[in-house]
């Protein structure tokens, strides 16, 4: 793990511009003076593309994930590949302490939060909505939460149960606490220069939600496709109330992505070929003939919470390689 620097060498104001443009750290030069960032789901797929992306910018990162060992492993990594303080935190986006946590530890590390992409996301069923066995009042029941007062109700929707929990309500509880450190901060340095007579209201952070293609054309996943369009509902909603306290909201909505999440949902049946063979028929559907890598996801994610993005807020930038638009 990557330890705060215990003293700060003296720069120049021309060094400190050349350190901004080179690594987009702008004038703040030792771990604790960069931009912070908070990762879900970082220590996999497209979350870990994108803790590797925003410190190779120069941004401090802690990854929030419940895979420790590996998420342990990665944050020691980037710390000494990228020169940055990436920390992790072991956090169930489903628990509300330890997404307040995750918050805390970011703010105590570096005394603010300026970016966060919440990344964690679950797909843990391929029924089509036609195959799935719940009775309308157990369905019902599900969608009013009564469901979580109930144990015998929560094992006939163990799968849809936690797909909402995680994918829904745990993004929620994360933005939320997000949000809400953003709005107590000072605003971020100004990145963009305005006519003088134009002055520009103060950005005190941006957040980009994960959702999925999944989001915007009914993919038939009975838990999952719900989940993914709620959450372009909670990012637009989140972007219309936050935009004036400064905080700008936004989302991707990947295509498939090679990650490790793919496999499983596609391949667990342990039928031959890759996630990539399972689906040529998707394959043929998308323009482009290939899956995204994830870096690709992270590149977007990046773009949005970057200054370049300055005024983009409650959009959703889709990234499938034109498979929505043509399906």
């Amino acid at each position: 793990m990557a330890l705060l620097l215990s003293s700060q060498r003296v720069t120049t104001r021309s060094t400190l511009r050349c350190l901004s443009s080179i690594r987009g750290v702008s004038n703040r030069t030792a771990h604790n003076q960069r931009f912070g960032a908070i990762v879900t789901g970082g220590a996999s797929g497209i979350g870990e593309a994108t803790a590797r992306k925003l410190a190779s910018r120069g941004i401090n990162v802690v990854i929030a994930d419940l895979n420790d060992a590996h998420g342990r492993d990665l944050a020691s990594e980037i710390s000494s590949t990228y020169s940055v303080d990436a920390q992790f935190v072991t956090t169930d986006v489903t628990k509300e302490e330890d997404v307040k946590g995750m918050v805390d530890f970011a703010v105590q590390r570096w005394g603010r939060l300026d970016y966060a992409a919440n990344c964690a996301g679950i797909c843990v069923e391929t029924a089509r909505d036609e195959e799935v066995s719940v009775s309308t009042d157990i369905f019902d029941k599900y969608v009013h939460k009564i469901i979580c007062r109930s144990r015998s109700l929560r094992r006939g929707l163990t799968a849809s149960y936690r797909t909402y929990k995680i994918n829904q309500r745990g993004l929620w509880l994360c933005q939320k606490y997000e949000a809400l450190q953003m709005q107590k901060q000072g605003p971020l340095p100004v990145e963009y220069t305005p006519p003088s007579t134009f002055p520009l209201a103060p950005q005190r952070g941006a957040i980009v939600n994960v959702s999925s293609m999944s989001g915007l054309t009914a993919m038939g996943l009975a838990a999952y496709t719900p989940t993914k369009f709620a959450v372009l509902g909670i990012t637009m909603n989140s972007a219309r109330f936050y935009g004036p306290h400064g905080i700008r909201v936004n989302a991707i909505c990947p295509g498939l992505t090679m990650t490790q999440m793919l496999e499983v949902t596609y391949g667990k049946d342990g039928k031959e070929g890759s996630a990539e063979s399972q689906n040529s028929s998707a394959l043929s559907l998308i323009p482009l003939r290939r899956l995204a890598f994830a870096q690709e996801q992270a590149n977007a994610i990046s773009f949005l919470l970057s200054p370049e993005a300055s005024y983009i807020n409650g959009a959703h930038l889709v990234v499938d390689g034109g498979y929505t638009p043509v399906r």
